[in-house]
């Protein structure tokens, strides 16, 4: 390879040593402070100019392509740390609202962090990082700061899973305030529910809030449930078919609070 190279050099020697010579003799020429030789430095910068334009305008374009590159990655980044930035904020104000929740409330609660959903296919549920190592118990009710979620059916040593009140096998029996109207409680599909076996004689209006009854062995009474949106005669004709939303957005459940009993 060393010896191509060598021989290449030593083939073309002549031309090689005539473009140096012409090399050097331009730049000696070009440095001269002559007129005549300003002039024509002078004449060869107007001739190059058409030819130097697109070049530089081809290095301007280069560059800003780069900038705009560097600009897209930092603006990206700061859209991410703006994202994460609302994320901590919605957390941390989650986070204030349970714990002043839990210092007004006058049952022993126990907080949990959902680490999963719809983990059982049979059961629309939550899986919580809490289990009987911290004293969880089947059918321990479970809420959070807007109102009643559902109640444990699972419970393993470090974890628990919750069956929603927007499972379809879900019964609750709930009363109607003002009017203390009671009824039992299920799911009407999204954020809805049904609540049935209202007598047509009781004042059921819309914006009524929905609470639990306090009959059930679950479930302790005057927890927020929901709110009255419409009602309906029954087909039976003594009794209303109330419709309404529940409290919690069942989409949106971070933490949660079990009632330990």
């Amino acid at each position: 390879m060393l010896k191509r190279i060598i021989d290449f050099f030593f083939n073309r020697r002549i031309q090689i040593t005539t473009i140096f010579l012409l090399f050097i003799s331009f730049v000696i020429f070009m440095q001269n402070s002559h007129p005549s030789i300003r002039y024509l430095q002078v004449w060869t910068g107007d001739v190059l100019e058409p030819v130097k334009e697109p070049v530089i305008w081809v290095q301007r374009l280069i560059e800003t392509r780069k900038t705009n590159e560097i600009l897209s990655r930092r603006l990206i980044y700061l859209s991410q740390e703006a994202t994460r930035f609302a994320s901590l904020q919605e957390e941390n104000k989650r986070l204030r609202h349970m714990l002043d929740f839990k210092e007004r409330s006058e049952f022993d609660l126990l907080s949990a962090m959902v680490l999963s959903e719809g983990i059982n296919k049979s059961v629309n549920s939550l899986l919580l990082n809490r289990g009987s190592d911290d004293s969880v118990k089947i059918n321990d009710p479970i809420l959070n700061v807007d109102g009643l979620i559902g109640k444990v059916f699972w419970v393993g040593k470090s974890s628990s899973l919750a069956q929603l009140l927007i499972d379809p096998n879900s019964r609750l029996s709930v009363r109607i305030e003002p009017s203390g109207a009671k009824g039992i409680l299920q799911w009407y599909g999204g954020n809805r529910f049904l609540i049935i076996d209202i007598p047509n004689t009781m004042a059921v209006e819309p914006g009524d809030l929905v609470v639990t009854s306090g009959l059930s062995d679950i479930f302790p009474g005057s927890l927020p449930v929901g709110i009255i949106r419409e009602r309906d005669m029954a087909p039976d004709g003594f009794t209303f078919l109330v419709y309404g939303d529940f409290l919690v957005n069942f989409n949106q459940i971070h933490e949660v609070f079990i009632i330990l009993k």
